[in-house]
């Protein structure tokens, strides 16, 4: 039996399961991703017999802070959003899964601002639109 370990950019693994199968709940998400890495372990061209050693899964917790947003003009309270509550509750549920070792990096919290995206700021500049033609959508938060 060839053992095998499993690596996963949790971050590209989310955008990539929520593109193709949609939104879900974060416990149905879980079983999804266990599922998928099992599905893996059966390679019926060549036959070889896999043992799971292990699912590594690497992503950093969600942002948890209050920043000032510069368009709505308001402190925005990240620890309070949906996306938040649903991150926090699906790395809890890879928690408790067997043969999973979640592997934590760090935000830079402290450095997080918000910026226009670059083809707003690209017409900005060259006049196509003004400040006033710019919307909430407009801004990302780069952590």
């Amino acid at each position: 039996m060839i053992r095998t370990a499993i690596l996963i950019d949790g971050g590209f693994y989310r955008r990539r399961a929520y593109s193709l199968w949609g939104d879900k709940s974060s416990k149905d998400r879980a079983d999804e991703l266990e599922q998928y890495c099992k599905i893996h372990l059966n390679n019926k061209k060549t036959k070889e017999d896999r043992y799971l050693y292990r699912i590594f899964y690497y992503d950093c917790p969600p942002f948890s802070r209050k920043i000032y947003h510069p368009f709505l003009q308001k402190q925005i309270d990240y620890t309070k959003t949906d996306l938040h509550t649903w991150m926090v509750a699906f790395l809890s549920e890879l928690k408790h899964k067997r043969k999973f070792a979640l592997r934590m990096g760090n935000l830079a919290e402290e450095q997080a601002n918000y910026s226009i995206r670059y083809d707003k700021l690209k017409k900005l500049c060259n006049g196509t639109i003004t400040w006033n033609d710019l919307a909430e959508e407009d801004f990302v938060l780069n952590v």
